[in-house]
């Protein structure tokens, strides 16, 4: 028996993580739709770059941000396996290093994402959309679902376009 293809033109979709409520709807509505799908799920969380720091003496010190990488890729595997149980979805986890909004957008297009899926507002806090969410509608090649705090859904936004 031949095995059946995912006919959605959603085969790949990848889910930003940053700790935050808002990030956690995001993940979940993305594992709902990858599970109804049959689609991958890619969970990422971005970690800032090592940065330059003036110490006590006025001497540049690194900070080190392996302790947050780590922190974080233990989180997102407690929110993959919360998914993989509550949904069956099949899901990825991956930590980047960089700004935010770039990489999700570079992620995504390495593994091929024809969804990405974002909360509304992230770890910071924001106004009407984040600035990161805001980025990525902005920029993305492919669609993008930003989910609002509400549990009632969220915006769908396509290549930038606002969707109704």
């Amino acid at each position: 028996m031949q095995e059946k293809k995912n006919s959605s033109p959603y085969r790949v979709i990848v889910a930003g993580f940053d700790g935050s409520e808002a990030s956690l709807k995001a993940v979940m509505r993305a594992a709902e739709l990858a599970s109804s799908l049959g689609a991958d799920l890619h969970i990422i969380a971005v970690v800032p770059p090592p940065t330059v720091i003036l110490g006590p003496m006025m001497a540049p010190e690194l900070l080190d941000v392996a302790p947050l990488a780590e922190a974080a890729r233990k989180a997102l595997e407690k929110v993959a396996e919360d998914v993989r149980g509550r949904h069956g979805a099949r899901a990825f986890v991956d930590v980047v290093m960089g700004n935010p909004a770039d990489e999700i957008l570079r992620y995504s297009e390495s593994v091929g994402a024809n969804l990405i899926v974002v909360g509304s507002s992230g770890a910071r806090g924001a106004a009407l959309l984040g600035s990161v969410a805001h980025e990525v509608v902005k920029h993305a090649k492919v669609d993008v679902l930003v989910v609002g705090e509400t549990d009632k859904g969220g915006t769908e936004r396509s290549g930038g376009e606002r969707g109704e």
